[in-house]
Protein backbone atom coordinates (compact mmCIF):
# COMPACT_ATOMS: atom_id res chain seq x y z
CA UNK A 1 0.00 0.00 0.00
CA UNK A 2 3.24 2.50 0.56
CA UNK A 3 4.15 2.01 -2.93
CA UNK A 4 0.66 2.75 -4.03
CA UNK A 5 0.52 5.73 -1.99
CA UNK A 6 3.87 6.61 -3.10
CA UNK A 7 2.31 6.56 -6.62
CA UNK A 8 -0.31 9.10 -6.75
CA UNK A 9 2.01 10.94 -4.32
CA UNK A 10 4.69 11.30 -6.65
CA UNK A 11 1.89 12.20 -9.78
CA UNK A 12 0.83 15.07 -7.49
CA UNK A 13 4.14 15.69 -6.48
CA UNK A 14 5.30 16.00 -10.23
CA UNK A 15 2.47 18.15 -11.04
CA UNK A 16 3.29 20.58 -8.23
CA UNK A 17 6.97 20.89 -9.18
CA UNK A 18 5.68 21.90 -12.53
CA UNK A 19 3.45 24.00 -11.39
CA UNK A 20 5.88 25.45 -8.78
CA UNK A 21 8.59 26.07 -11.47
CA UNK A 22 6.12 28.64 -12.94
CA UNK A 23 5.55 29.89 -10.23
CA UNK A 24 9.30 30.04 -9.25
CA UNK A 25 9.77 31.75 -12.62
CA UNK A 26 6.95 34.11 -12.30
CA UNK A 27 7.91 34.96 -8.72
CA UNK A 28 10.91 37.23 -9.15
CA UNK A 29 9.41 38.43 -12.59
CA UNK A 30 6.15 39.59 -10.49
CA UNK A 31 8.37 40.92 -7.70
CA UNK A 32 10.18 43.16 -10.44
CA UNK A 33 7.10 44.64 -12.28
CA UNK A 34 5.46 45.59 -9.70
CA UNK A 35 6.08 47.62 -6.76
CA UNK A 36 6.93 45.94 -3.38
CA UNK A 37 3.28 47.60 -2.69
CA UNK A 38 1.35 46.51 -5.38
CA UNK A 39 3.01 42.83 -4.83
CA UNK A 40 0.98 42.67 -1.37
CA UNK A 41 -2.00 44.07 -2.85
CA UNK A 42 -1.79 41.06 -4.99
CA UNK A 43 -1.76 39.07 -2.19
CA UNK A 44 -4.37 40.85 -0.32
CA UNK A 45 -6.94 40.13 -3.31
CA UNK A 46 -5.77 36.89 -3.88
CA UNK A 47 -6.72 36.04 0.09
CA UNK A 48 -10.06 37.91 -0.19
CA UNK A 49 -10.62 35.27 -3.02
CA UNK A 50 -9.76 32.41 -1.21
CA UNK A 51 -11.86 33.55 1.64
CA UNK A 52 -14.75 34.29 -0.64
CA UNK A 53 -14.21 30.61 -3.04
CA UNK A 54 -14.66 28.57 0.46
CA UNK A 55 -17.96 30.04 1.21
CA UNK A 56 -19.14 29.35 -2.41
CA UNK A 57 -17.87 25.65 -2.10
CA UNK A 58 -19.78 25.31 0.80
CA UNK A 59 -17.52 22.77 2.14
CA UNK A 60 -18.90 20.36 -0.58
CA UNK A 61 -15.41 19.20 -2.08
CA UNK A 62 -14.94 17.31 0.94
CA UNK A 63 -18.17 15.23 1.22
CA UNK A 64 -17.33 14.60 -3.29
CA UNK A 65 -14.69 12.75 -2.19
CA UNK A 66 -16.48 11.41 1.20
CA UNK A 67 -19.49 10.21 -0.86
CA UNK A 68 -18.11 9.38 -3.69
CA UNK A 69 -16.43 6.11 -2.06
CA UNK A 70 -20.03 4.72 -1.31
CA UNK A 71 -21.64 5.84 -4.31
CA UNK A 72 -18.59 3.58 -5.96
CA UNK A 73 -19.18 0.80 -3.87
CA UNK A 74 -22.64 0.50 -3.98
CA UNK A 75 -23.01 1.33 -0.37
CA UNK A 76 -25.10 4.20 -1.24
CA UNK A 77 -28.92 4.81 -2.50
CA UNK A 78 -27.86 7.06 -5.41
CA UNK A 79 -26.18 6.12 -8.60
CA UNK A 80 -22.69 7.54 -9.89
CA UNK A 81 -24.32 9.34 -13.24
CA UNK A 82 -26.71 11.36 -10.14
CA UNK A 83 -23.98 11.64 -8.10
CA UNK A 84 -22.00 13.80 -10.87
CA UNK A 85 -24.86 15.52 -12.62
CA UNK A 86 -25.42 16.52 -8.86
CA UNK A 87 -21.93 17.88 -7.72
CA UNK A 88 -21.61 19.55 -11.12
CA UNK A 89 -25.06 21.93 -11.15
CA UNK A 90 -25.17 22.12 -7.57
CA UNK A 91 -21.67 23.41 -6.85
CA UNK A 92 -22.71 25.79 -9.87
CA UNK A 93 -25.61 27.34 -8.68
CA UNK A 94 -24.23 27.51 -5.47
CA UNK A 95 -21.29 29.64 -6.62
CA UNK A 96 -23.08 32.16 -9.20
CA UNK A 97 -25.15 32.93 -6.03
CA UNK A 98 -22.06 33.85 -3.74
CA UNK A 99 -20.53 35.61 -6.56
CA UNK A 100 -23.12 37.71 -7.51
CA UNK A 101 -23.42 38.79 -3.41
CA UNK A 102 -19.76 39.41 -3.54
CA UNK A 103 -19.90 41.87 -6.24
CA UNK A 104 -22.36 43.32 -4.87
CA UNK A 105 -21.43 43.77 -1.36
CA UNK A 106 -17.22 44.60 -2.26
CA UNK A 107 -18.93 47.55 -3.98
CA UNK A 108 -20.46 48.76 -0.82
CA UNK A 109 -17.60 48.07 1.59
CA UNK A 110 -16.32 51.09 2.75
CA UNK A 111 -12.97 52.31 1.11
CA UNK A 112 -11.24 53.27 4.21
CA UNK A 113 -11.50 49.70 5.06
CA UNK A 114 -9.72 48.57 2.22
CA UNK A 115 -7.14 51.29 2.58
CA UNK A 116 -6.02 51.15 -0.88
CA UNK A 117 -8.45 53.13 -4.02
CA UNK A 118 -7.66 50.29 -6.27
CA UNK A 119 -9.18 47.64 -4.31
CA UNK A 120 -12.95 48.10 -5.30
CA UNK A 121 -12.69 47.63 -8.93
CA UNK A 122 -9.82 44.20 -8.46
CA UNK A 123 -12.66 43.28 -6.14
CA UNK A 124 -15.24 43.49 -8.97
CA UNK A 125 -13.20 42.24 -11.78
CA UNK A 126 -11.95 39.15 -9.72
CA UNK A 127 -15.90 38.62 -8.88
CA UNK A 128 -15.76 36.26 -11.65
CA UNK A 129 -12.99 33.77 -10.44
CA UNK A 130 -15.22 32.71 -7.53
CA UNK A 131 -17.88 31.13 -10.14
CA UNK A 132 -14.66 29.58 -12.23
CA UNK A 133 -13.18 28.48 -9.17
CA UNK A 134 -15.86 26.90 -7.10
CA UNK A 135 -17.01 24.62 -10.31
CA UNK A 136 -13.37 23.91 -10.89
CA UNK A 137 -12.76 22.77 -7.54
CA UNK A 138 -15.90 20.21 -7.77
CA UNK A 139 -14.55 19.04 -10.62
CA UNK A 140 -10.78 18.46 -9.42
CA UNK A 141 -12.45 16.74 -6.23
CA UNK A 142 -14.14 13.96 -8.68
CA UNK A 143 -10.95 13.29 -9.92
CA UNK A 144 -9.10 13.06 -6.63
CA UNK A 145 -11.90 10.39 -6.03
CA UNK A 146 -11.39 8.18 -8.90
CA UNK A 147 -7.96 8.04 -7.53
CA UNK A 148 -7.05 9.94 -11.15
CA UNK A 149 -3.78 11.58 -9.86
CA UNK A 150 -2.12 11.91 -13.14
CA UNK A 151 -5.03 13.41 -14.63
CA UNK A 152 -5.51 15.53 -12.13
CA UNK A 153 -1.46 16.71 -12.35
CA UNK A 154 -1.92 17.42 -16.35
CA UNK A 155 -4.80 19.72 -15.58
CA UNK A 156 -3.17 21.68 -12.93
CA UNK A 157 0.37 21.91 -15.02
CA UNK A 158 -1.21 22.47 -18.43
CA UNK A 159 -3.58 25.63 -16.55
CA UNK A 160 -0.68 26.73 -14.92
CA UNK A 161 1.60 27.35 -18.02
CA UNK A 162 -0.99 28.46 -19.92
CA UNK A 163 -2.10 31.09 -17.44
CA UNK A 164 1.19 32.07 -16.80
CA UNK A 165 2.09 33.02 -20.49
CA UNK A 166 -1.25 34.35 -20.80
CA UNK A 167 -0.56 36.85 -17.97
CA UNK A 168 3.32 37.79 -18.92
CA UNK A 169 2.07 38.19 -22.14
CA UNK A 170 -0.74 40.70 -21.31
CA UNK A 171 1.74 42.42 -18.89
CA UNK A 172 3.81 43.24 -21.57
CA UNK A 173 2.11 44.24 -24.28
CA UNK A 174 -1.44 45.25 -23.13
CA UNK A 175 -1.72 45.99 -19.73
CA UNK A 176 1.23 46.50 -16.82
CA UNK A 177 -0.66 46.47 -13.56
CA UNK A 178 -2.97 44.41 -11.73
CA UNK A 179 -5.98 44.68 -14.00
CA UNK A 180 -4.10 42.93 -16.57
CA UNK A 181 -2.76 40.34 -14.27
CA UNK A 182 -6.56 39.61 -13.86
CA UNK A 183 -8.28 39.58 -16.77
CA UNK A 184 -5.63 37.40 -18.42
CA UNK A 185 -6.18 34.80 -15.68
CA UNK A 186 -10.07 34.76 -16.15
CA UNK A 187 -9.45 33.86 -19.40
CA UNK A 188 -7.62 31.20 -19.10
CA UNK A 189 -9.20 29.49 -15.78
CA UNK A 190 -12.91 29.96 -18.36
CA UNK A 191 -11.47 28.11 -21.00
CA UNK A 192 -9.59 25.48 -18.35
CA UNK A 193 -12.81 24.74 -17.16
CA UNK A 194 -14.97 24.10 -20.04
CA UNK A 195 -12.04 21.76 -21.70
CA UNK A 196 -12.07 19.72 -18.10
CA UNK A 197 -15.70 19.52 -17.96
CA UNK A 198 -15.91 17.72 -21.61
CA UNK A 199 -13.51 15.49 -20.47
CA UNK A 200 -14.33 14.53 -17.30
CA UNK A 201 -17.91 14.25 -17.67
CA UNK A 202 -18.31 12.96 -21.33
CA UNK A 203 -19.26 9.26 -19.80
CA UNK A 204 -21.64 10.34 -17.82
CA UNK A 205 -25.25 11.75 -17.67
CA UNK A 206 -25.25 14.86 -15.84
CA UNK A 207 -28.71 16.29 -17.71
CA UNK A 208 -30.15 18.56 -14.86
CA UNK A 209 -33.04 15.58 -14.70
CA UNK A 210 -30.24 13.45 -13.33
CA UNK A 211 -30.08 16.03 -9.86
CA UNK A 212 -30.73 14.66 -7.00
CA UNK A 213 -32.38 16.59 -4.56
CA UNK A 214 -31.60 13.90 -1.51
CA UNK A 215 -28.01 13.54 -2.41
CA UNK A 216 -27.47 17.48 -2.96
CA UNK A 217 -29.15 17.99 0.75
CA UNK A 218 -26.02 14.95 2.11
CA UNK A 219 -23.64 16.49 0.31
CA UNK A 220 -24.73 20.17 2.14
CA UNK A 221 -24.72 18.45 5.66
CA UNK A 222 -21.40 16.52 5.44
CA UNK A 223 -20.26 19.88 3.81
CA UNK A 224 -21.50 23.42 5.58
CA UNK A 225 -19.82 22.20 8.94
CA UNK A 226 -17.00 21.77 6.68
CA UNK A 227 -17.33 25.35 4.78
CA UNK A 228 -16.80 26.82 8.84
CA UNK A 229 -13.62 24.53 8.34
CA UNK A 230 -12.74 25.73 5.36
CA UNK A 231 -13.47 29.56 6.42
CA UNK A 232 -11.72 28.91 9.53
CA UNK A 233 -8.72 27.64 7.82
CA UNK A 234 -8.01 30.22 5.30
CA UNK A 235 -8.63 32.50 8.19
CA UNK A 236 -6.12 30.61 9.49
CA UNK A 237 -3.65 31.10 6.92
CA UNK A 238 -4.70 34.79 6.02
CA UNK A 239 -5.70 37.10 8.90
CA UNK A 240 -1.95 37.56 9.44
CA UNK A 241 -1.75 39.21 5.87
CA UNK A 242 -4.81 41.62 6.74
CA UNK A 243 -3.03 42.23 9.88
CA UNK A 244 0.32 43.44 8.66
CA UNK A 245 -1.37 45.28 6.18
CA UNK A 246 -3.45 47.63 8.52
CA UNK A 247 -0.63 47.53 12.12
CA UNK A 248 2.56 48.07 9.93
CA UNK A 249 1.84 49.07 6.28
CA UNK A 250 2.49 47.51 2.77
CA UNK A 251 5.87 47.22 2.32
CA UNK A 252 5.81 44.83 5.92
CA UNK A 253 3.18 42.87 3.86
CA UNK A 254 5.04 42.49 1.07
CA UNK A 255 8.21 41.09 2.53
CA UNK A 256 6.08 38.77 4.73
CA UNK A 257 3.85 37.49 1.81
CA UNK A 258 7.00 37.11 -0.62
CA UNK A 259 8.81 34.59 2.32
CA UNK A 260 5.84 33.55 3.34
CA UNK A 261 4.80 32.63 -0.94
CA UNK A 262 8.15 30.88 -0.85
CA UNK A 263 7.92 28.44 1.70
CA UNK A 264 4.31 27.48 0.60
CA UNK A 265 6.18 26.73 -2.92
CA UNK A 266 8.33 24.28 -1.25
CA UNK A 267 5.61 22.80 0.77
CA UNK A 268 3.59 22.35 -2.07
CA UNK A 269 6.40 20.42 -3.97
CA UNK A 270 7.69 18.57 -1.09
CA UNK A 271 4.71 17.45 1.57
CA UNK A 272 1.60 18.76 0.17
CA UNK A 273 1.19 15.70 -2.22
CA UNK A 274 0.76 13.14 1.06
CA UNK A 275 -2.45 15.16 2.06
CA UNK A 276 -4.02 15.15 -1.73
CA UNK A 277 -3.39 11.72 -2.22
CA UNK A 278 -4.09 9.62 0.94
CA UNK A 279 -7.87 11.17 1.61
CA UNK A 280 -9.33 9.28 -0.69
CA UNK A 281 -6.99 6.68 -0.14
CA UNK A 282 -8.57 6.07 3.60
CA UNK A 283 -11.69 6.96 2.40
CA UNK A 284 -11.86 3.84 -0.18
CA UNK A 285 -9.85 1.52 2.42
CA UNK A 286 -12.12 2.34 4.95
CA UNK A 287 -15.07 1.10 2.91
CA UNK A 288 -13.44 -1.71 1.73
CA UNK A 289 -10.73 -3.39 4.00
CA UNK A 290 -12.37 -2.02 7.58
CA UNK A 291 -10.83 -0.49 10.53
CA UNK A 292 -7.32 -2.41 11.20
CA UNK A 293 -5.90 -1.97 7.91
CA UNK A 294 -6.91 1.73 7.67
CA UNK A 295 -5.38 2.36 10.80
CA UNK A 296 -2.44 0.51 9.94
CA UNK A 297 -2.06 2.58 6.50
CA UNK A 298 -2.49 5.85 8.31
CA UNK A 299 0.55 4.97 10.95
CA UNK A 300 2.74 4.09 8.42
CA UNK A 301 1.77 7.07 6.47
CA UNK A 302 1.94 9.10 9.37
CA UNK A 303 5.14 8.12 9.82
CA UNK A 304 6.36 8.63 6.13
CA UNK A 305 5.04 11.79 6.31
CA UNK A 306 7.72 12.97 9.38
CA UNK A 307 9.91 11.28 7.86
CA UNK A 308 9.69 13.86 4.71
CA UNK A 309 8.48 16.75 6.44
CA UNK A 310 10.98 17.13 9.27
CA UNK A 311 14.30 17.69 7.07
CA UNK A 312 12.12 20.26 4.80
CA UNK A 313 11.57 22.46 7.81
CA UNK A 314 15.71 22.37 9.05
CA UNK A 315 16.74 22.85 5.03
CA UNK A 316 14.43 25.87 3.97
CA UNK A 317 15.60 27.02 7.34
CA UNK A 318 19.41 26.67 6.20
CA UNK A 319 19.02 28.13 2.53
CA UNK A 320 16.03 29.98 2.65
CA UNK A 321 17.38 33.67 3.18
CA UNK A 322 19.83 32.97 -0.07
CA UNK A 323 16.81 31.29 -2.01
CA UNK A 324 14.11 33.99 -1.19
CA UNK A 325 17.24 36.71 -2.40
CA UNK A 326 17.74 34.78 -5.74
CA UNK A 327 14.29 34.45 -6.48
CA UNK A 328 12.50 37.97 -5.50
CA UNK A 329 15.53 39.94 -5.56
CA UNK A 330 17.69 41.82 -2.75
CA UNK A 331 14.90 44.04 -1.63
CA UNK A 332 12.78 41.10 -0.04
CA UNK A 333 15.70 40.18 2.17
CA UNK A 334 14.14 41.51 5.57
CA UNK A 335 11.27 38.94 4.94
CA UNK A 336 13.77 35.80 5.35
CA UNK A 337 13.40 36.67 9.17
CA UNK A 338 9.86 34.33 8.98
CA UNK A 339 10.77 31.11 7.18
CA UNK A 340 11.74 28.74 9.33
CA UNK A 341 8.39 29.60 11.72
CA UNK A 342 6.15 29.53 8.54
CA UNK A 343 7.49 26.52 7.04
CA UNK A 344 7.28 24.50 10.12
CA UNK A 345 4.24 25.79 11.05
CA UNK A 346 2.66 24.69 7.49
CA UNK A 347 4.44 20.97 7.73
CA UNK A 348 2.38 20.84 10.96
CA UNK A 349 -0.90 21.71 8.96
CA UNK A 350 0.11 19.65 6.88
CA UNK A 351 -0.03 16.62 8.52
CA UNK A 352 -3.33 17.25 10.35
CA UNK A 353 -4.98 15.36 7.47
CA UNK A 354 -3.57 12.02 8.45
CA UNK A 355 -3.80 12.53 12.44
CA UNK A 356 -7.42 13.76 11.94
CA UNK A 357 -8.59 10.78 9.56
CA UNK A 358 -10.77 9.85 12.21
CA UNK A 359 -13.00 12.87 12.47
CA UNK A 360 -13.10 12.77 8.36
CA UNK A 361 -14.01 8.94 8.21
CA UNK A 362 -16.65 9.22 10.80
CA UNK A 363 -18.24 12.13 9.45
CA UNK A 364 -17.58 14.32 12.27
CA UNK A 365 -17.47 17.47 10.51
CA UNK A 366 -18.58 20.15 13.13
CA UNK A 367 -15.52 18.78 15.45
CA UNK A 368 -13.36 19.24 12.59
CA UNK A 369 -14.53 22.83 12.02
CA UNK A 370 -14.33 23.89 15.58
CA UNK A 371 -10.49 22.37 16.13
CA UNK A 372 -9.82 24.96 12.39
CA UNK A 373 -12.24 27.88 14.14
CA UNK A 374 -10.62 27.48 17.70
CA UNK A 375 -7.22 27.74 15.56
CA UNK A 376 -8.32 30.74 13.56
CA UNK A 377 -8.78 32.43 16.90
CA UNK A 378 -5.89 32.08 18.40
CA UNK A 379 -4.28 32.81 15.68
CA UNK A 380 -5.94 36.08 15.29
CA UNK A 381 -5.21 37.06 18.89
CA UNK A 382 -1.42 35.85 18.77
CA UNK A 383 -1.46 38.55 15.82
CA UNK A 384 -2.92 40.92 17.85
CA UNK A 385 -0.37 40.53 20.52
CA UNK A 386 3.16 39.67 18.40
CA UNK A 387 2.33 42.04 15.68
CA UNK A 388 2.84 44.79 17.38
CA UNK A 389 6.23 43.85 19.24
CA UNK A 390 8.13 42.00 16.77
CA UNK A 391 6.43 42.74 13.42
CA UNK A 392 6.66 40.14 10.82
CA UNK A 393 8.47 38.32 12.93
CA UNK A 394 5.63 38.12 15.26
CA UNK A 395 3.33 37.15 12.98
CA UNK A 396 5.21 34.14 11.66
CA UNK A 397 5.48 32.86 15.40
CA UNK A 398 1.66 33.27 15.62
CA UNK A 399 1.70 30.84 12.97
CA UNK A 400 3.62 27.74 14.46
CA UNK A 401 2.17 28.25 17.60
CA UNK A 402 -1.48 28.60 16.10
CA UNK A 403 0.02 24.99 14.04
CA UNK A 404 0.93 23.51 17.36
CA UNK A 405 -2.36 24.03 18.74
CA UNK A 406 -4.24 22.65 15.74
CA UNK A 407 -2.28 19.54 16.33
CA UNK A 408 -3.10 19.29 20.06
CA UNK A 409 -6.58 19.71 19.81
CA UNK A 410 -6.57 17.37 16.88
CA UNK A 411 -5.06 14.42 19.00
CA UNK A 412 -7.56 15.40 22.29
CA UNK A 413 -10.53 14.80 19.59
CA UNK A 414 -9.16 11.47 17.74
CA UNK A 415 -8.19 10.15 21.25
CA UNK A 416 -11.85 7.80 21.31
CA UNK A 417 -11.76 7.10 17.60
CA UNK A 418 -9.34 5.94 14.78
CA UNK A 419 -6.71 7.24 17.45
CA UNK A 420 -3.43 7.65 16.13
CA UNK A 421 -0.66 6.99 18.71
CA UNK A 422 1.89 9.87 17.78
CA UNK A 423 5.32 7.95 17.16
CA UNK A 424 7.62 10.24 19.78
CA UNK A 425 10.68 8.15 18.99
CA UNK A 426 10.56 8.19 14.82
CA UNK A 427 10.18 11.86 15.94
CA UNK A 428 13.07 11.79 18.16
CA UNK A 429 15.42 10.65 15.08
CA UNK A 430 13.94 12.79 12.20
CA UNK A 431 14.17 15.49 14.27
CA UNK A 432 18.34 14.49 15.45
CA UNK A 433 19.03 13.90 11.82
CA UNK A 434 17.73 17.09 10.32
CA UNK A 435 19.36 19.04 13.11
CA UNK A 436 22.81 17.48 12.09
CA UNK A 437 21.90 18.17 8.29
CA UNK A 438 21.18 22.11 9.19
CA UNK A 439 24.74 22.52 10.84
CA UNK A 440 26.56 20.80 8.30
CA UNK A 441 24.41 22.81 5.32
CA UNK A 442 24.83 26.19 7.11
CA UNK A 443 29.24 25.28 7.37
CA UNK A 444 29.17 25.01 3.45
CA UNK A 445 31.52 27.96 2.14
CA UNK A 446 29.68 28.73 -1.21
CA UNK A 447 27.61 31.87 -2.19
CA UNK A 448 23.93 32.52 -2.71
CA UNK A 449 23.68 31.98 -6.77
CA UNK A 450 22.38 29.05 -7.87
CA UNK A 451 24.96 26.90 -8.06
CA UNK A 452 25.71 27.00 -4.75
CA UNK A 453 22.27 26.63 -3.38
CA UNK A 454 21.78 23.50 -5.67
CA UNK A 455 24.77 22.03 -4.09
CA UNK A 456 24.19 22.88 -0.73
CA UNK A 457 20.13 20.83 -1.30
CA UNK A 458 22.78 18.23 -2.89
CA UNK A 459 24.76 17.77 0.57
CA UNK A 460 21.65 18.41 2.51
CA UNK A 461 19.35 15.48 1.10
CA UNK A 462 22.37 12.81 1.10
CA UNK A 463 23.55 13.83 4.72
CA UNK A 464 20.25 13.14 5.96
CA UNK A 465 20.07 10.10 4.32
CA UNK A 466 23.14 9.36 5.50
CA UNK A 467 21.90 10.11 8.89
CA UNK A 468 18.85 8.25 8.54
CA UNK A 469 20.37 4.78 7.28
CA UNK A 470 22.56 5.12 10.76
CA UNK A 471 19.82 5.86 12.57
CA UNK A 472 16.56 4.20 11.28
CA UNK A 473 17.87 1.52 8.55
CA UNK A 474 14.29 -0.06 8.71
CA UNK A 475 12.64 2.89 7.48
CA UNK A 476 15.28 4.37 5.40
CA UNK A 477 15.30 0.89 3.13
CA UNK A 478 11.15 0.31 3.38
CA UNK A 479 11.14 3.98 1.57
CA UNK A 480 14.00 3.34 -0.74
CA UNK A 481 12.41 -0.34 -1.56
CA UNK A 482 9.28 1.74 -2.40
CA UNK A 483 10.62 4.13 -4.36
CA UNK A 484 12.67 1.65 -6.46
CA UNK A 485 9.59 0.05 -7.15
CA UNK A 486 8.09 2.65 -8.11
CA UNK A 487 11.00 3.83 -10.57
CA UNK A 488 10.53 0.41 -12.03
CA UNK A 489 7.28 0.96 -13.35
Amino acid sequence: MLGKLLRHMSNYSFGSLLVSVASLVSFPLFTRIFSVEEYGLMNLVSAALSLIVGIGKLGMQHAIVRLHGEAASGHAPWKLDQFYATVVWGMLAVGLGVTVTWAIVSQLVPEAWWNDVRMRGLMLLTAILILIRVSQNGLINLLRAELRSGVFAIYQVVTKYAGLGAIVFTLLFISRGLTGFYSATIVVESLAVVFLSIYLLRHHNVSPREFSPPLFRALVVFGVPMLGFELSRVVLNIADRYMIQVMIGGDALGHYAAAYNMSEYVQMIAIASVGQAIVPMYVKMWEEQGERETKRFLLDSLRYYLLLGIPVIAGVSAIGEDFLVLLASEKYREGAIVIPWVMAGLVIQGGMVILGASLYIHKQTILIMGRVAATAVLNILLNLLLIPRYGIAGAAVATLLSALALAVMTAMLTRHGLRLATPWTSIARYGFCAAVMYLIVIQVPLGGGIVGIGIKIIIGVASYAILLFIFDRQSSMTMFNALRTRLAR
